[in-house]
């Protein structure tokens, strides 16, 4: 009996210093949270003193544009804000950014690349993948595009229709690799019932939709009319029958 009394009153110490533990553990978190933060950043280890961006080619604008403030505590940079800053600037498609403690920043850019250049009157831009606008720089090589409304630096086109077709067509071309025997310098989006692939002096005609068979199509007339030096203007691929307009040799 008395053995048993023993027993019951180690379990009830043992469940009271187990509750003990407990509150005082959830007591030191409580503690630590509240108040460790602001003493670490009041030390001077962790004040800001490395930004490193990635690549290097951009990282005075993005520095006069996120505007850190000297000597900040890394701790207390708020990196939404930083991301957010950053997003806003034309040639940034995304960043990742990181703190590594004591005293650097890390940022690595996302930077938008030219994709086609948009004609659209006098105005002369590139744009990338997304659709967004970027400068026409002197030595881009790609395809010309018109048919497209042109915008200013940063701004997105909102003819996103026409972009997939674009991109469309950019698949298949290369799928049925078709720049071996036509090379495209420039494209008409303009009317997308009739759709320009235009190559110096000759032309593809092709419509938005079933964009792959009459690609398809295209490679297989135009391998024919470089086997027979066939001199060709034009093939037409809209409809069922190809159409094949014959250019005429200036003598």
């Amino acid at each position: 009996m008395r053995e048993k009394l023993i027993y019951q009153r180690k379990k009830k110490i043992r469940k009271w210093l187990y509750l003990f533990l407990m509150i005082s553990i959830i007591v030191l978190v409580f503690f630590a949270k509240l108040f460790l933060p602001g003493f670490f950043k009041s030390l001077s280890i962790f004040n800001l003193k490395n930004v490193i961006i990635e690549p290097t080619d951009y990282a005075s604008i993005v520095l006069d544009y996120i505007s850190l403030p000297e000597g900040v505590n890394v701790l207390s940079i708020n990196m939404p804000e930083i991301y957010s800053r950053i997003r806003q600037l034309y040639f940034v498609e995304d960043c990742f950014i990181e703190k590594h403690l004591p005293d650097t920043l890390l940022i690595r850019l996302k930077i938008r690349k030219p994709w086609v250049l948009i004609v659209d009157s006098e105005t002369i831009v590139t744009m990338d993948r997304n659709g967004y606008f970027l400068p026409a720089g002197e030595n881009f090589v790609g395809w010309v595009v018109e048919g497209i409304k042109a915008g200013s630096t940063g701004e997105r086109s909102l003819e996103q229709g026409k972009i997939d077709v674009l991109k469309e067509i950019e698949q298949w071309y290369n799928y049925y690799r078709i720049a071996s025997i036509f090379k495209i310098d420039k494209i008409s989006l303009g009317d997308l019932d009739k759709i320009e692939l235009k190559s110096w002096q000759e032309s593809i005609y092709i419509h938005s939709e079933e964009i792959e068979k009459q690609m398809a199509v295209a490679k297989e007339v135009l391998s024919d009319c470089r086997k027979n030096n066939f001199p060709l203007e034009y093939i037409d691929v809209r409809f069922k029958e190809p159409y094949i307009k014959e250019r005429m040799i200036q003598q």
